[in-house]
């Protein structure tokens, strides 16, 4: 699939990025694909194409300055007459050797419409075929209906979906609303948690990441390491749930930044299967209070589609439904 480009006489084809010469050209053109839904991580990534593309050859000894830079380098471009209009990306970000993510699929816009944006995919399965991949896995905006006609004509099959929300912080006019149901988790309820996660987890996180117990049952010295982390970063996650008659019905996690650090509040949410519909009301009400008495930055949080409810309720709380992602995979 990858067309040899030969210096002066071939006019179009695929071909690997060439780091030292593509990088600004790149940027660029996920500046014009993405640029309108780029997250703030997303446009300091691209700074950091743009500084790197200025270094040429030496850009090789700055790659670790950014993992998802690294990651770009695995890149398969579209060149027409010496420029670059298509871009693929192939890599494993979860670490699992044999799932491969294709990302980054982008034709500027007067190149669409020609089969390029297929002809790159079709490039990607075939590196990760010869690389040793099992299955490829991709997300496609559920508004983007002709890429997602796209990846279905490539066999590509619909895993789950999840939406992205967003919460910028609002000028505090009083008192913070008191957390009428939501309890601090006790360090003893991580199993239950852990427990939790299980089976709220939506069947595209079950697929992509190992849902693991010590992630959420933490030993007296993870937790003490975790606190003395926190004051050096900014950072520091706290963990709440709801519960009756002893078990857990929802659980949520907060990653809240203080301090000097201006990154952006991480949220997480479960809530467990039988109790959906019930109780998401209350928890969107309980989450917002806890947000009016942190520092005043954006809240982010993803949730799968079987959330649906909880997805609602925040959006009632002020939220913004930012995009929903579809994820999409194919067994090669």
């Amino acid at each position: 699939m990858i067309s040899k480009l030969a210096s002066g006489r071939h006019t179009s084809g695929t071909r690997p990025l060439n780091p030292s010469r593509d990088l600004g050209q790149l940027a660029d053109l996920i500046e014009n694909a993405f640029g309108q839904e780029l997250s703030d991580g997303g446009e300091q990534i691209l700074r950091e194409i743009r500084l790197l593309s200025r270094l040429g050859p030496l850009n090789y000894l700055f790659t670790e300055m950014s993992s998802e830079i690294d990651g770009l380098f695995n890149s398969y471009v579209w060149e027409e007459e010496g420029r670059v209009v298509g871009n693929v990306t192939v890599n494993h970000p979860t670490g699992h050797p044999q799932r491969w993510q294709i990302s980054n699929v982008a034709v500027l816009g007067p190149w669409r419409g020609r089969g390029i944006g297929r002809k790159l995919v079709e490039t990607a399965l075939d590196q990760i075929v010869r690389r040793g991949g099992q299955a490829a896995y991709l997300f496609v905006r559920d508004d983007n209906p002709s890429a997602g006609r796209l990846y279905e004509g490539l066999g590509f099959v619909r895993v789950d979906a999840a939406t992205d929300l967003k919460l910028d912080p609002a000028p505090r006019s009083g008192p913070s609303a008191d957390v009428e149901v939501l309890r601090s988790l006790r360090p003893e309820e991580g199993e239950a948690l852990y427990q939790l996660v299980s089976r709220a987890a939506g069947p595209g996180y079950r697929w992509l990441y190992a849902i693991r117990r010590r992630q959420y049952v933490l030993s007296a010295e993870e937790r003490f390491s975790r606190w003395l982390e926190s004051l050096f970063t900014g950072q520091a996650e706290t963990r709440w749930c709801l519960s009756t008659a002893g078990e857990l019905d929802a659980g949520v996690s907060l990653r809240a930044t203080r301090l000097w650090n201006r990154k952006p509040h991480i949220l997480h949410l479960w809530v467990r299967p039988d109790r959906r519909g019930q109780v998401e009301k209350a928890l969107a009400r309980d989450i917002a209070a806890l947000l009016s008495r942190q520092a005043p930055r954006s809240t982010r949080l993803s949730l799968p589609e079987c959330e649906r409810a909880a997805i609602e309720a925040l959006l009632e709380q002020g939220f913004i439904k930012v995009r929903t992602l579809v994820l999409m995979r194919l067994d090669v």
